[in-house]
């Protein structure tokens, strides 16, 4: 992968800190009665595949390549564990899930570089299916007891307003649109001199 450029580097973080502006630092706040993330609480970066593009990930290792040496030793091992387990398992992309290898301690080792999905997981948020219908997705650590569980109704598996309107919460629990396609929109991208580029599951960026 070729470097990024001053302005390609200016342009992503002054991306970032407009989506945190103007959408996620409002979404975290109005959502926060059904959240539980805090430091140490690492279910999310334990089991998953974390799409992430071609700027993500130069951006991450930016910030990976200033660390203490010892730490970047370990998250090369992390890496290079996961991807034997990938060529042992034998199993398709889609169904290989792993433990991020940025995360040490139970916390993030780059996680102010940390890429978007990062940033947006622990939120109810929705998709659109190739009929254009939108499907509602609940973190899975609902399941838990964490995020959303004090209006998840376990049988019916999903957010409901009954049990909404029993938590005595005035804000309403609620899905926000953050689908990696509506993030990484090249009409605004463009504007701020960069692009995402491809997208693919972290370690494939590493094989």
């Amino acid at each position: 992968m070729t470097e990024l450029s001053k302005e390609q580097i200016e342009g992503y973080q002054l991306y970032l800190k407009l989506i945190h502006e103007r959408m996620l630092d409002k979404f975290f706040a109005e959502q926060a009665p059904y959240l539980c993330c805090k430091d140490g609480c690492s279910h999310c970066c334990r089991k998953g595949q974390y799409p992430m593009s071609e700027i993500e990930i130069k951006f991450i290792m930016i910030k990976m390549s200033a660390l203490n040496q010892n730490i970047q030793k370990q998250i090369l091992y992390n890496i290079q564990k996961v991807i034997k387990e990938k060529i042992s398992t034998n199993q398709p992309k889609e169904k290989f899930f792993y433990q991020c290898p940025f995360l040490l301690n139970d916390s993030c080792s780059v996680y102010e570089n940390r890429a978007i999905i990062c940033r947006t997981h622990g939120l109810m948020f929705f998709t659109e299916d190739k009929d254009g219908k939108e499907k509602y997705k609940i973190p899975y650590c609902v399941n838990i007891g964490l995020n959303y569980s004090n209006v998840y109704d376990t049988t019916l598996k999903t957010v409901t307003d009954e049990l909404w309107k029993k938590s005595g919460i005035k804000t309403p629990p609620q899905a926000y649109n953050l689908s990696l396609k509506t993030l990484t929109n090249k009409n605004i991208t463009q504007e701020l001199g960069f692009e995402f580029g491809e997208i693919k599951p972290l370690i494939e960026w590493f094989m």
